[in-house]
């Protein structure tokens, strides 16, 4: 049986929860350019030798709500998902659905993710991997079932030998059976829709577009289904 949590350290995940939304807070107010430990550290009441202790730098605070972010997103994933059928294509529908109305709920924090890398900071992959890779594991797995159907969705030998390897090999990390045709297919896809929404998000589609919302993404949603889950 594991021993409960004792005060201090249930004090230490109160105070960093409250880092993580004061964070979140900047972010959304001034963008990754205005996060700040200094002011992190007014919000909690403390002075700015005590928070370095809970986080080092503006490094580590910047991979706190990249985690964060990641997570959130996977949640909104997986409780859109809870709604869906089990129909593949309904499936990815709804996971497209969940990102363009978390990201457009969550502009900076989509920014964070999927926008220009902060100059001078490199997110250690150790921390961050996992959480990242939870929404495109979702897009494998939807893959993989629609290619347990009776049509082909392409031909592995078109892909280069060093591809179909790396995409086997996170097949095999991600516990998915299917081969690398079909993963090249869905990464396509959610890379598909993280452009999509991106391009939406950021106004490279003209003011027009960006007053409309969520009715363009829709039908872009829909053709990048076709590359998985075909009608």
């Amino acid at each position: 049986m594991n021993a409960a949590p004792t005060s201090r350290a249930l004090a230490r995940e109160r105070t960093m929860a409250r880092i993580v939304e004061l964070g979140n807070a900047q972010l959304a107010e001034s963008g990754v350019a205005g996060l700040s430990v200094r002011e992190i550290a007014r919000g909690l009441g403390m002075v700015s030798s005590a928070v370095y202790r809970y986080v080092a730098s503006r490094d580590e605070l910047l991979t706190l709500l990249i985690v964060d972010a990641y997570e959130d997103l996977a949640a909104a994933v997986e409780e859109r998902l809870a709604g869906a059928g089990d129909e593949p294509r309904e499936r990815f529908l709804a996971l497209g659905g969940a990102m363009s109305s978390w990201a457009l709920a969550a502009p900076e924090r989509w920014s964070l993710l999927y926008g220009t890398p902060v100059p001078g900071y490199a997110a250690p992959s150790e921390t961050t991997n996992a959480p990242g890779t939870q929404v495109t594991r979702e897009v494998l797995a939807i893959a993989a079932d629609a290619a347990r159907g009776d049509r082909p969705l392409g031909e592995s030998s078109a892909l280069a030998p060093a591809v179909s390897e790396l995409l086997d090999r996170h097949l095999t990390e991600f516990a998915i059976e299917a081969d690398a045709a079909t993963a090249a297919r869905a990464v396509t896809a959610w890379s598909g829709l993280v452009g999509v929404i991106s391009a939406h998000l950021f106004g490279q589609l003209g003011p027009d577009a960006v007053a409309l919302g969520e009715d363009i993404l829709r039908p872009q949603i829909e053709i990048l289904a076709d590359l998985i889950a075909p009608r």
